[in-house]
């Protein structure tokens, strides 16, 4: 058990606040348990009483506690940010975890359960329960498997497929394509359909949506100069 250990309970819901300050401030080791409403108040406070231990809300009447987060990982030797929040939604637990919060609870958590939290962060641990561990990796394994995915879909289409559907994602037209290409349009539309078909998309725009979502990139820059002044020429 650590002493002397300070805690800033950042929260805009003041009786909740207040009585989980009173609670805090009972249990040995932590000495003092200071509160905030909004992020400014909660800078303030970080600035002038440096706590070890900063509990933060998600959501702060129109603030974020996300922004708080970002202000603590520019910051040399910031406190440790545990997230207090009423979601259990995976997606935003793990967005908070990569902005450098160490955990996650819930408003509902024990006592106990909070300050375990708290000694176990200060022991350079991460901490989610149990009931959030497992749809947290869930999540993880899901994202791990789309990006599987997405590195294989070009690889499953041949190059002048590719070479298409690149154009198509730098918002060229299907004249604009063939002219870059040096084949018709009926050849463009058919290569089209054909990933359409792929990828089980209805549209072209729905077809660029899904090719950016993969991580198919558009051509650059020269090659658009290239293309408008070759349409310039021929117009």
């Amino acid at each position: 058990m650590k002493d002397g250990v300070a805690v800033l309970l950042v929260d805009d819901h003041r009786v909740f606040a207040e009585a989980l300050a009173g609670l805090l401030v009972a249990e040995p080791g932590i000495d003092r348990v200071s509160t905030a409403s909004t992020l400014d108040a909660a800078r303030a406070l970080i600035g002038a009483d440096r706590p070890n231990v900063v509990l933060l809300d998600l959501g702060l009447a129109e603030e974020s506690g996300y922004d708080l987060l970002a202000d603590l990982a520019a910051m040399p030797d910031a406190p440790e940010a545990i997230m207090l929040s009423g979601s259990t939604e995976p997606r935003l637990i793990v967005q908070a975890l990569e902005a450098g919060a160490r955990g996650w609870l819930t408003k509902t958590t024990q006592l106990s359960a909070l300050v375990s939290a708290v000694w176990q962060v200060l022991d350079g641990y991460l901490y989610l329960s149990p009931a959030m561990l497992q749809p947290v990796l869930d999540h993880l394994m899901n994202d791990l498997r789309r990006q599987r995915a997405a590195l294989g879909f070009a690889d499953q289409l041949t190059p002048r497929e590719l070479e298409v559907l690149r154009c198509l994602v730098s918002g060229m037209n299907r004249t604009e394509v063939a002219e870059h290409l040096f084949v018709s349009t009926n050849t463009v539309r058919t290569h089209i359909q054909s990933l359409l078909r792929r990828t089980g998309q209805h549209s072209a725009l729905a077809l660029v949506a899904f090719a950016r979502l993969h991580g198919v990139a558009g051509i650059d820059e020269t090659e658009r100069s290239v293309i408008a002044k070759r349409s310039e020429s021929s117009s």
